[in-house]
């Protein structure tokens, strides 16, 4: 992945997430390089929205990454779904969280989890993720002091 992609989508990140889901360019950049599940949406060239994450084998040095690894054995972690404002509320999330699942269905893997913060507040992505068939497991105090719920949905496909 290009340096130019990353400035892009931290640009996006920057401009469209809540407070939640800022973060300094430094651990932007090294998230997104261990992502194996990136997703983009653009319109004329311009990135109006992405969704990043990365399968439990990445060992991602992050609270909630760690927390799901000491509990479950296989699962991806979603790390953000970003949607430009002008986008909101016409599917893109949910059309970029379904790519995400179809991926790993492929792969086999029978979890999609994801944090959503409740200090500083993500209404929006509570309501995003419940409206997509995640179950809360538990809230959690971060290092950092803020307090994030944590999310798992099935997505285990059944054989007859």
């Amino acid at each position: 992945m290009s340096k130019d992609i990353i400035s892009t989508m931290q640009r996006l990140n920057e401009k469209a997430a809540p407070e939640a889901l800022s973060l300094v360019e430094s651990v932007f950049v090294e998230t997104a390089k261990l992502c194996d599940y990136r997703f983009e949406l653009t319109e004329g060239g311009r990135l109006y929205a992405f969704a990043q994450g990365m399968t439990s084998a990445q060992g991602l040095d992050h609270f909630s990454y760690q927390w799901f690894s000491m509990r479950f054995e296989e699962f991806v972690f979603i790390d953000r779904i970003i949607v430009d404002n002008a986008y909101r509320r016409q599917g893109r999330g949910a059309q970029l969280l379904d790519a995400c699942v179809a991926k790993a269905q492929m792969h086999n893997k029978p979890l999609i989890v994801c944090h959503v913060h409740d200090r500083p507040s993500n209404k929006i992505g509570h309501l995003f993720v419940q409206s997509m068939g995640f179950s809360a497991i538990e809230s959690v105090m971060l290092p950092s002091r803020e307090i994030v719920t944590m999310y798992q949905r099935s997505i285990a496909i059944a054989t007859p």
